[in-house]
This record gives C-alpha cells, structure tokens and sequence, in this order.
C-alpha cells in the first residue's frame, strides 16, 4: 500500500526563508522562467525532498515566495499551489506537466548544482534529477492509478459473489421460445426431400414448400420458416435474453444474455454462442421507483481482478443503437411467479405480458408498475399496445389525460363503458389511437373496429385533423376518399407535378387545409365537387395559389394603412441610426432578401398585427438594410443583422436607448 504524505505537516515547510543573489546567471536565462530550489526534511517519519519552484521574474522584482512547493517521497508526492491571493491548494500534476504547461521540466533550471546534486541523490541517480524525478513521479502515479482500479474491483467482485447460477433450463427456453425456427428441405420438382426443422429437430414430411415463406411444422406444430438449402448457405440470427432472479443478499438482478447462431448449409448450427452480456442490480427507492446499478463484461487486461466494469456498456456511436449495448429482449418468465411473490411486482402481470410482447425492457415495466398500477387491469384485458406505451413512455404527454391512474374499473380507467371492452380488444389500441377512440364517442360517433383499424394501420393521432373533416362528411366516407387518394398520388409517379405523401396524417393534413382555404375563398364546401375533388394535391395547389392573390391585397391594404401609426409609436432617429417601419409588404421581402433571413414571411403576421417589424438604418444610408427588430407585445422579442447573427455592439446600444425613450414610453402612453 501507498504511504500518504502527511500534508498538513508538509504546509508549514511551504515558506521557507531562502536568499537569492540577483547576479546568479541563471536568473537572466530567459529559456528558463522557472527556477528550482531544493531540501529534504524528515516529515512525518518520512524523508520528503522538497522542490520550492519560483518564477523567474518575480525573483527579479524582488518576491522571494515560491510558486509551487512540491512535496516528494519514495511513495507519493504533492503540489501545493500557492496564489498571489494568497490562497493555497493541492495538485497532484508530474512535474512535466504541472499546472497544464506542456513540457514544463524543459522550462525549469536549478538554482544552484547542490540542488540538482540533491535531488539526484534522493531519485538514487548521477545524472538528469528532473527526468529520474518525473520517472519515479509517474510510476507512482500508475501505481496508485492501479491501487484505485483495484479498489474499484475488488468492491465489484464482492458483489458478484452474490449472483446465483443461470436457470438450467435457460438453453432450451432460447431454443423453444426465443430464436426462430427454420425447416431446410432439398428443392425437388416432385416435391421437397429430406426436410428437417430445426424446433424438434427431427426430419419431417412436407407436401410443399416455397423459400422464404412462413410455415407450421407437421410434427411440434412450432412456426417456421421454409429455406431452401441451395439458397440458404448462410444464416444468421441473434437475440437478448433478461433474467430476472433475486441474489442470496436479496436484491433483485436483472441480466442480460446475448445469443447468436449461424447455420452454414447443414440442419444443425455451425455456431451457437449463449453468453452474459450486462448484470442490472435493482434497488427500491422510498419513493417508489428504482434505482439500478449497472455493470457491464468486458475483455480483461492483465492487470485487471474482473472482467466485470462498473457502469454502462460504451457505445461507439451515440446516435446508432448497438445490439451488444442494448438490453431490451425476451424476458424469461418460467421463473417470474416465484421470484417476484411478497415483493411490490407480485401482481404486476409482468409474466402475461413477457409471453405475448416479444421485446421489452424489464426494469422499465417493473418502474411503470409502480406509477401505474392500473398496468395489471389492462394486462388482464389483454390491452397489450396500451401498457407498451406505458412502459415505454410514448406518448407521455397525452398518457396523464388519456388513462386515469387511479380508476378501479374500465370506466375510470379508459373513461370508456365496458359495453366497448370487445371493440378495444379486438383492435387493441395504443395510446394516441385510445384517444382517438375516446373522441369518436365523447362526439357521439360510435366508432367501429374498421374504423379503429384503418386509424392505427395509418398512424391517425390528430382528433383535431379529424373533427375538421368529419364536420363535413361520414368517417366512411373520408376513408374511401383519403384511401383513393393516397393510391392514385402513389401510383401517378410519371405526372410531372407529383409530389408524394408520406403518409396518410400529411394527407388528411393537407385535406384539412384545402377545406379551410376554400371557405376563406368563399367556395361551396357543400358541393361534392368542391368536396371531393379528383386530384387532391392539384386542388389544394390551385386552391393556395387563389388565396395568395387574395390574401396579399388585404396584407398590402393592412400594412400601408397601419404605417401612419407605427411611425408615430416607434421612430426614432440618434446620433448615427434611426428606426423607421416598413412602408410595404415589398419592403419587407427586400429586407429579408437583403440581410438573408426571414422577415419575409412576415408578413401576415404584420398584416394581422400579431407583431411589428421595424427597420434600423444608418441616417446617411437610410436605404440600406443593416438590421430587423421585432416587437411583439411591447417586447423586442429578437432583433437580427446578416444572415440572423446577432447585431453589432454600436446597434444594441442604440436600440436600448430606443427602447427606454420610445418603446416603453408608447406602452405607458397607450396604457
């Protein structure tokens, strides 16, 4: 073990009373501005060699106080830093880069030939006392590096004692439930040959077979796939596997298996690897969630007690997932009925919703539980997409309004009747999609599970978009009109003014929008014609384009009348710049052309009044764009010169005079 340095013995050794002689040559080196005095002391029943490191100039300008006072000892060392304000603190900085300076021994000189002499002898070398000091330096500091590491492992070794052994039947439970199965068959004109599923292992009699398709196997019954050995020469699969199990000190382990298995052209795998990947120790916090120490396995150095590291597993890009990094997976549930009894999870259906949900994430079901116990009820009415999102946390934002927390039964839980129990069932919706469910019969729409289907197949998540709509036609009928839509916009590739939808909600978004324009436009919105019109996206482009004639009088008319009365709220001329509001709906689109942002498209919201833009312009160059304000509410809400960078100094001193002389001014006039 490492002998500390008593430091606060070594404090009072850090002002010593030395003399320098000014004529000293080293004192006038400029390659050196840092001059090393040396002493060994006995400190605390140790020999300490002691470094009192001084600046060059401030010896010359007559400061005797030493910089830096490094403390040394066969077994650790210590820099105290000693400020002009007198503070002090410890660094434990090599002498070759104290305080961050590169190289810093190739920037220091001893004062005198006894103190290199000195410390030579201390580091039991003839020659070179700086370079044998920072060797002796660095190997305690990778000695202590490692006492630390160890420290760290022996504490996760303790730990580990405490894992139990891995379920014996944990193999055949990867195999049966887990990886996919596959029956290779031999191609043959009369019909496959020498078939063998890879689920009961045993060689089978198909009638038919095609390559790539989904199958049953006619002996275990188990889904499969059919491959075809002459086109199957490599296969590859992988999965994760969580086990929940409890340690012998009683806290709960979630570990993570990774499996993979590749097949090289024979029925039984060329590779199969089943290994731990990561161990989640699970704590019960008082309030209610969990806190997890996790711990992930690693390759082993020489020098390292475990392979076990304290933390989470790297990832190499943090943008991309990686599968070795990654935790959710298949959850073990053979054991989960007495694992979790007489704990807070006993009835927390976790073992229901592991068999149906292939994918999940265990320490996030076991947190969700406890926020929302309601998890069990709609485990039990196997509302399986609603407590994903739970889990998941999708949606969050629409969870706490969509699903009481606190309801006991279905109709204050969902805030639904169980009259409608069957129809969620039978579609089994999530989140958004409830909400949507909801708002169909808080309207009085009755909703049908067509109508649930066609919502979630298509991501349908905005009731806003869909009571619009619905205001003007049946559900049905939007879903023929929407579905013949996204069809011919999908199919009609060639037209030259094609532009496709992504997906159906910009579709319906896109609808809503043609609706409004139209009524703006005055247009019959009753008529099937107007309605239902052939070409969508053409309709809604036309329809823009008439609006935009229409609505660019009406700003023009707002902007010009409105400029008597901004000129009178908010000009102002300084010494140097002035601030003038726009004449024209033209000027505006100049100045964003001329400074290269967006004022714009202001416009409208300057025709509405939603905002003012106001200009700044040098008084000797009152047509030249240097600068936009905003003002909103009495506020400038942003003020921007070229390209959208901020203003130059001298113009955010203007505009604070004009704020304090003229736009608080006008808001306490008006007020």
């Amino acid at each position: 073990m490492t002998r500390k340095i008593d430091k606060r013995a070594c404090r009072k050794l850090a002002m010593p009373e030395l003399e320098f002689n000014l004529n000293e040559g080293v004192l006038h080196v400029e390659s050196c501005p840092y001059i090393i005095r040396t002493a060994v002391r006995n400190i605390g029943g140790q020999r300490i060699l002691m470094l009192y490191i001084y600046q060059r100039e401030n010896i010359l300008a007559g400061s005797i106080k030493p910089r830096w006072v490094m403390f040394q000892s066969r077994d650790d060392f210590a820099t105290l830093s000693l400020r002009e304000n007198a503070s002090a603190t410890w660094q434990c900085s090599v002498l070759d880069s104290l305080d961050r300076i590169y190289r810093f021994d190739t920037k220091c000189a001893f004062y005198r030939q006894q103190d290199e002499a000195r410390a030579a002898r201390f580091c039991k070398c003839e020659h070179s006392a700086i370079s044998a000091l920072i060797c002796l330096q660095w190997s305690i500091s990778r000695r202590k590096a490692l006492e630390r590491k160890r420290k760290k492992q022996r504490a996760i070794i303790e730990r580990m004692k405490y894992v139990p052994v891995l379920p014996r039947d944990l193999k055949g439970f990867i195999h049966r439930e887990v990886m996919p199965q596959y029956i290779f068959y031999d191609y043959r004109r009369k019909g496959p040959e020498h078939a063998f599923c890879t689920a009961c292992r045993h060689e089978v009699s198909i009638a038919a077979a095609k390559h790539n398709t989904s199958g049953t196997c006619p002996r275990c019954k188990k889904q499969i796939t059919f491959k075809s050995r002459g086109k199957s020469t490599r296969l590859f699969d992988r999965a994760t596997v969580q086990v929940l199990q409890k340690t012998e000190s009683g806290e709960m382990l979630l570990r993570i298996i990774k499996v993979y298995r590749a097949f090289t052209g024979e029925n039984t795998p060329a590779y199969y690897s089943v290994y731990e990947n990561a161990r989640y120790f699970i704590l019960p916090r008082s309030d209610g969630q969990c806190s997890t120490s996790p711990y992930y396995l690693a390759s082993a150095y020489k020098d390292d007690l475990t392979p076990w590291k304290a933390g989470y597993r790297p990832q190499f890009l943090s943008w991309r997932d990686s599968f070795e990094q990654g935790a959710a997976g298949h959850l073990y549930f053979r054991n989960l009925a007495e694992l979790l009894r007489d704990t807070p999870w006993q009835y927390s259906q976790i073992e229901a919703f592991a068999r149906v949900v292939t994918e999940m994430d265990a320490i996030s079901y076991l947190n969700a539980y406890v926020q929302w116990p309601v998890i069990e009820y709609l485990v039990k009415v196997k509302l399986f997409r609603l407590v994903r999102d739970i889990v998941n946390g999708s949606f969050s934002f629409m969870i706490g309004k969509t699903i009481n927390r606190e309801g006991k039964k279905l109709r204050d839980v969902l805030k639904l009747d169980h009259s409608w129990l069957p129809l969620l069932q039978e579609v089994d919706p999530g989140i958004a999609q409830l909400n949507v469910i909801q708002w169909f019969i808080n309207t009085g729409k009755k909703p049908d599970a067509a109508m649930i289907k066609w919502c979630i197949e298509n991501a349908i998540q905005d009731v806003s978009v869909l009571a619009e709509l619905l205001s003007h036609m049946t559900m049905h009928k939007l879903m023929r009109y929407a579905d013949a839509q996204y069809e011919i916009r999908i199919a009609s590739t060639k037209a030259p003014e094609y532009i496709r939808y992504y997906n159906m909600a910009n579709l319906l978004a896109d609808y809503r929008d043609y609706l409004r324009m139209c009524k703006e436009l005055q247009y019959d919105v009753e008529s099937s014609f107007i309605l239902f019109p052939r070409n969508l996206k053409s309709a809604h482009d036309h329809a823009v384009q008439a609006l935009d004639v229409k609505r660019t009088a009406d700003q023009e008319k707002a902007i010009v009348d409105s400029f008597d009365e901004w000129q009178r709220l908010y000009q102002y001329k300084g010494k140097d710049f002035m601030v003038i509001p726009p004449h024209s709906s033209k000027e505006l689109v100049d100045e964003g052309t001329a400074l290269h942002h967006c004022v714009g498209r202001y416009i409208e919201r300057v025709a509405q009044h939603e905002c003012v833009i106001l200009f700044v312009r040098k008084i000797t160059e009152p047509d030249k764009s240097i600068c936009t304000i905003e003002v909103r509410d009495g506020q400038v809400t942003q003020a921007r010169g070229f390209g959208n960078a901020n203003p130059p100094a001298k113009i955010k001193a203007f505009i604070e005079r004009w704020k304090r002389r003229v736009l608080y001014a006008s808001d306490e006039a008006a007020a």
